[in-house]
């Protein structure tokens, strides 16, 4: 007799968990965001127009206090295929809000000046170099 009204109460359920679901946020972390909170090891994929032309670049650093010493591995149309290895990486400032600016060396009067912005979670942070007009990198920062 009321066979009809359980499609709808199924239907219902299965919209009002929808509609929590949809309400619900993935927890941040908040507050500061300081150089000490960087800590560790990072992979960056950057891809761009540099000095050697298009390039594509994969960068490994383990980051102390905001600096380190990075690995570049890079495939760029000027220059070919090479790895690099010793190279600066600092964060040369860094806001509470997360946003800031860094630097990476790729040797002898060659470089990069980056303006980043860290996620709330600390987990990745993006670099867009947007000081030179030789250089157009930009990409992503992954902490491992």
């Amino acid at each position: 007799m009321n066979s009809h009204r359980k499609p709808i109460r199924l239907l219902a359920g299965v919209l009002s968990v929808l509609a929590v679901a949809s309400l619900s946020q993935v927890s941040q972390a908040t507050g500061t965001v300081s150089k000490g909170d960087l800590n560790g090891p990072w992979m960056m994929a950057l891809s761009g127009n540099t000095g050697c032309g298009i390039s594509a670049l994969h960068v490994t650093v383990n980051l102390n206090n905001g600096t380190g010493s990075a690995t570049i591995q890079g495939n760029a149309t000027g220059c070919g295929i090479a790895t690099t290895t010793s190279l600066p990486f600092a964060i040369e400032t860094l806001n509470a809000n997360g946003s800031g600016t860094a630097n990476l060396s790729c040797g002898s009067g060659c470089g990069w000046n980056f303006q980043i912005q860290v996620a709330p979670d600390r987990s990745t942070f993006s670099l867009v170099d947007v000081t030179d007009s030789l250089n157009t990198l930009a990409g992503v920062a992954i902490h491992q």
